[in-house]
This record gives C-alpha cells, structure tokens and sequence, in this order.
C-alpha cells in the first residue's frame, strides 16, 4: 500500500485569470505558508538523445579534417560543436561558447570552417544578444579552440582561409527590415569588416559561400542570384545565368571555380559563370549543398533529395565534362542530409552532415562519409548526448531507501517511451524498461502512468502503448513485461498490498487485477468514466475515485464487488487521487474548477466523505492537487501546482494534513523554467516524502523534476 499511483495532471484549458470566488468557501483562500520541513530539490536522471549536426567541414590532409556545427546538450541549450579526424576516427574537440548569448534555446551555432594547415582553422557562426544576432569566430591553433573577438551585428555563415595570415568570412547583415551582404577579413591578427555591394533595389541578399585560393582572390556566392569577387582590395558583383543561386562554391585557381545549389551548377573559367547540367535522382532535383575541388577534373558535391519516404543523402561527381550521380550511404529515416564536403585528393574527400529518424520529434544526429576514390563509406561521427523530453507521473517508496518513479521519455526514434527510475537511498538511477508490442503500421509510443512497490524486490508500473494497456513488474534485478487481458483498457492508476496482490484502474471504470502470476480483469466500477485515483489496503479493500454517478465520485472494492459511495463535494469537484492507510481511513484530493481553480480534499472515515478546508497560495490564478499519500489517518501529503499569475509560470505545490488541518508547504522551483510541477508522491515514512513530475531545462525542453520533503 506504498506509493498511491494517480492519474496524469487534470489537463484544462487554462486556468481562469478571475480571483477565487464562491468556492473559496471549501478552499480556503490566500493561504499562508506553514511552519515546517524546508522542501528540497533532488537531482533526477532524464534519458539523453544522441544528436548533434555538422554543418561545415574542412580537411588540410586526408589524417586531418575538422567539422563543426551545433549540439543540443544535456541541458536543452544549444552549444557549439567541433569534431576532428585524424584518419581513423571522429573525436569531439571542447569549443567555447560566448557567455552573453541570450537564446541558449537556439544558438549559438558554428557554420563555417576552414583549415589550411593541421594547425589552424578558423570557425564561423552566429549567436544573439538581446534579440540581436552576432557573428561568432573561434580559432583552433593545433591544442584547442580559442574564442575570437568579433564586434560586428553581421552574421557570418562560411569562411575560407588561405593561411593563418588570411580568412575571408561572408555571411549577412540585418537593415532596415531586410538583410544585406556581409563580409570580414582576418589579417592574422584581427577581424576587419568590409562593405560588400548589393544589387541595386534589393533588400533580401546574403552570401551562403566562399572560397578564396589567395588573399587576392576569392569567390563568393548567395541569395538571390548572387556572386561577388574579391580582388585583394575591394569586392565587385559578378553577372550569372538568369535565375542561378548556389549555396556552396569551390575554387582552385582564378580560373577555375564550382559553385552549386539547388537542382543546378555554375562553372568560372576566369571570366564568366556558366551553367552546368546536373543529374536529378529520378524526377527529384539535387540539392547540392557542399562542393570541393581539387582540380578542374575533379569535384564532389553533396547534398540530398526528396525521395519517396523523405529526405535522402546524395552526390555527385564532376569529370572535367559531366556530372555524374553518385549513391552515398544514407542513415535511414525521414530527414538524411550532407550540408558539406572537403577533398584533399580524387581518392579523399569528407562529408558531413545530419540525419533524423522520424517526423515526430526534432533529433538530428550527427553524419560524416568518406569517399576513397571508388565508393562512400559511412563513417561514425561523434553524436554527443543531447536533451530530450521527460516527464515523472508517479513515484512509490517503501522507506527513506528505496523509491520507484515512472514516466515517460522520448526516445532514439522520436517516439514516446516508458521511463523507470530508482532511488537507492543516495541518488536516482535509470533503468531500462522493455517495450511493450506495437501495432503494425503505427509509431511505437508507451508512457508509464502508475507504480507501485511492496518491497525492494517487487513493484508494479502500468501504463498504455499504440497496442493498448500494459504493465512492467520490478524483480529486484530487472522490469519484465507482463501480459495484461484488456489490452484495450487505458491504465491511470496501481496499487499493490503485497507480491500476490494488486490492482490497476483505467478509463471506463475498467480495472484489472493481480493474482500473483498473471492479469485477470475485474468487474467494472459501476458509472465511473475515468477512474483517476486508487488505493488498496488488502485483496479485500480498495477505494477508487474519478467520475462517477451523481453525487457519488467515490467506490470501495470489499474483494468480489464495488460499492459506489456519496461524496461530500459540490458538483464542480473532481478528484484526481486516493490514498488509504485503513479500511477507515482515506483522504482523496482534486481540483474545484471554477473562475479560478482551487484545491479540493476529502476525508474517508468508514462510513462517510466529509469535506475538508484547504489553502491556496496568495494571488494563486489557479491551483490544482495531483496527488496524495497518507501514512496514517494524521500525516498525508498532497502535491501538484498552481499559476503564480495571470498567464504566469506553472509553480509546483505541497500540502500536508496533520489530522486536523491542511498547510502550505514551500516547495522550490527552476525559476527559469515555463513550468514546475508534481504529478505524484510518496511518503516511505512519517515526515519522509517524495514527489515527482516535470520542470523544463534552461533549454525550455521538458526534464523531471524530484523534490522532498514531508
């Protein structure tokens, strides 16, 4: 009887933005926080993606090739990344990320890089102060990356170097409401900006790409239909083919250069761009997003397509005559792209980019290949751990020692999945769960809902998958599957008194139960749609609550049979959870909905509900309890979260009855976050309780959230 399991945080509309009104007469307003036990944050574990996308590569010899991009760490925000081959594998390289950066959610991000020599690359990228965006420059000098001073509001996208005395970045500024072409020099020393033309009346230019083969000559190209030359003093515009953009460009000498884009590429012979015919992949044009040449006879661009079940990687090869289609290897999935491509010989060239499973979730995952002159080969680009979406729902302790949490996480195919975790009394720990079957043609999705542990070495989780209801058991050493009987009943609640005993409730009324080897189903709760809560105190004795008939939210299982029972609350109370430390004792919490939300409890005696009196927090727009946990008819707590203001944050909330009245706890918050709340508790001992659910990272991606207290 550890650990009452509840149903999912009461999902509203929003909460009312009114003051409470008449159903303050239940609910207490405006109450005061209690003298007590401080609560505390613990620190939870949350499942990680592999992710990463290299956006960039360059290779001054086949053994040293260094890629850059962006990565979505650990804690939701995105960092810069920087990985080197050394002609046998990927390694991550630290990279410095500019401490004033204000939108950690979406940059920065390196774009661009260019190595001359083993010992020197430059990188270039973007990041923003105060809605601003910057350009980002980092040096890597043979041991480690360098931030740069870079004090210009242009953004670059792509450099290019020809020694570590000359770098030419292009990229774009932001005027007037559109965007105007952009470039900088590195003198071995510092960034100088320099002014490069836009077409006359045009007010939506940039520069995608650039490459130079002195400090006298270089080649630019963007959008729309752009291209520009750098003679050593100043930048001049460049006539092309009617309609040409590229979004890459490779040049080995003044009179040779690729450039190449979308479905098309464009040749320079020393005075004139000229457009080239490109293979397509069936009826699909070829995005060609990266070239590199190493001679007039010899180029690859790389890129994708959009094939039948999504975006495919591909390439091609220039001759010295023609382009030909190439099939690299692709990862798999919906989006595969190569952003970009670097060559030190006709048998030697690197490729990177990123590739994502599904279209349900954003995750790409980091992507390199290698051409050896006869094939590509895929390579294993380092895919650093990254945040992904989790969430608690329901924890169960037997003492101050031992704790299981359920949830859900999202995992490496961008589906939901079930999420376990356990306290060994000093810290929290994953654990892998084992999926459920899956029906055909649909995504794999499962979350956990409700556990429940009777000892160390046995619990129960229950929860629902695209294949229906489900349930893992905890052996002390592994969760195993467990075969349910109405698949199609939608878990929200388990309970189990001992290791031969248990009980899961569902939607409709439907509940299923637990002999000791296997799921029978129960009799349904007469008139109940959903059951939201549940608690047994033996095989012979249960409360379940939700909505029920008229009046009666509430029914009792004697071992054979339900019972349904008068509830004391007014028509606009709903009760989420139950919790029995005696077949005479139960408390069950909800919600008061109205204008503004308010907490709601009631009392269980073994004859009668009777309504109690409980606090909000001041100037609370709302307040909602998700859960409770009782170790005796005096000592309960409830959890769940309240709107701080109008259109506020979500903030998590405590209540604790001592026999004769409820009180506030002070809970702490992440601040930052958009939301903090706790969709279940559990109490192992008097005055020892865990709560659990979710709070968001400073990458405002869902991560969970573990507090106690008593």
């Amino acid at each position: 009887m550890h650990g009452w399991s509840h149903r999912p945080a009461v999902t509203r509309a929003g909460f009312a933005a009114c003051a409470l009104s008449a159903v303050t007469v239940l609910a207490g307003a405006g109450g005061a926080l209690a003298a007590g036990p401080v609560w505390k944050l613990v620190p939870s574990a949350n499942a990680t993606l592999s992710g990463g996308k290299l956006q960039s590569v360059s290779c001054s010899s086949a053994a040293a090739c260094t890629a850059v991009g962006t990565d979505l760490n650990t804690s939701g925000i995105n960092v810069t990344l920087a990985e080197r081959w050394n002609g046998t594998s990927w390694q991550r390289q630290p990279t410095p990320n500019p401490a004033e950066d204000t939108a950690p959610a979406v940059d920065p991000e390196l774009l661009g890089v260019s190595c001359p020599a083993a010992d020197f690359c430059e990188a270039v990228g973007t990041y923003q102060l105060g809605g601003v965006g910057l350009g980002l420059a980092e040096t890597w000098n043979g041991r480690h990356w360098k931030l740069q001073p870079f004090p210009f509001s242009g953004s670059p996208v792509q450099v290019s170097c020809t020694s570590s005395q000359f770098c030419e970045a292009v990229g774009y500024s932001d005027r007037f409401g559109g965007t105007l072409p952009f470039a900088a020099t590195w003198n071995g020393s510092s960034w100088q900006v320099q002014h490069p033309p836009n077409p006359a009346g045009s007010t939506s230019d940039q520069l995608n790409a650039v490459s130079c083969t002195s400090p006298v000559f270089c080649e630019a190209w963007g959008v729309p239909g752009l291209a520009e030359q750098w003679n050593g003093k100043s930048w001049r515009l460049q006539a092309v083919p009617s309609g040409a953009t590229a979004d890459s460009v490779s040049c080995v000498s003044a009179t040779f250069c690729e450039a190449a884009g979308l479905g098309a590429a464009f040749a320079w012979n020393g005075s004139q761009w000229s457009e080239q015919t490109t293979p397509t992949a069936g009826s699909s044009p070829l995005s060609l997003d990266g070239v590199s040449c190493t001679s007039a006879t010899f180029c690859e661009a790389v890129g994708s397509y959009f094939g039948n079940a999504g975006d495919v990687v591909t390439a091609a090869v220039w001759d010295g005559s023609a382009w030909q289609l190439q099939s690299p290897p692709n990862p798999g999935g919906v989006f595969n792209a190569l952003h970009a491509v670097s060559c030190t010989s006709a048998s030697s060239c690197e490729a990177v980019g990123a590739f994502q499973l599904t279209m349900t979730f954003n995750d790409p995952k980091a992507l390199a290949e290698q051409w050896n002159g006869h094939s590509w080969q895929a390579q294993q680009a380092i895919a650093p751990p990254g945040a992904a979406y989790n969430k608690l729902a329901a924890v169960s302790c037997i003492s101050a020692s031992f704790c299981e949490a359920a949830g859900t996480h999202v995992n490496s195919s961008g589906n939901d999945a079930g999420l376990a975790e356990q306290w060994n009394g000093t810290s929290w720990n994953l654990q892998a769960v084992p999926s459920p079957p899956s029906t055909f043609g649909n995504p794999r999705t499962e979350t956990l809902v409700g556990v429940s542990c009777v000892s160390a070495s046995f619990c129960m989780a229950v929860g629902s998958g695209t294949a229906g209801a489900y349930t893992e058991m905890w052996n002390g050493t592994s969760w195993k599957l467990q075969s349910v009987p109405v698949p199609s009943l939608q878990f929200t609640a388990v309970s189990c008194t001992a290791v031969s005993f248990c009980m899961a409730a569902g939607t409709n009324g439907g509940v299923a139960i637990w002999h000791g080897s296997s799921w029978s189903a129960g009799p349904d709760v007469p008139g109940f749609s959903p059951l939201t809560g549940l608690s047994c105190v033996s095989a012979s004795y249960c409360e379940v609550v939700g909505s029920g008939p008229s009046g009666q939210d509430a029914a009792a299982w004697n071992g054979s049979s339900w019972s349904a029972q008068s509830t004391s609350g007014p028509a606009n109370a709903g009760l989420s959870a139950v919790s029995c430390s005696a077949a005479n004792a139960c408390e069950a919490v909800g919600t008061l909905f109205g204008q503004t939300d308010a907490t709601f409890a009631e009392a269980w005696n073994g004859s009668a509900w009777t309504t109690q009196s409980t606090p909000n927090p001041q100037a609370s727009q709302g307040s909602l309890l998700n859960s409770v946990s009782c170790t005796s008819a005096g000592a309960c707590t409830a959890v769940g979260q309240y709107q701080s203001s109008n259109l506020g944050f979500l903030r998590t909330l405590a209540e604790v009855w001592n026999g004769q009245t409820w009180s506030l706890r002070s809970t702490p918050n992440h601040l930052n976050a958009g939301q903090n709340l706790l969709n279940g508790v559990s109490c192992g001992a008097v005055g020892v309780c865990t709560a659990v659910g979710q709070t968001q990272d400073a990458g405002e991606v869902e991560a969970t959230l573990i507090e106690a207290g008593d």
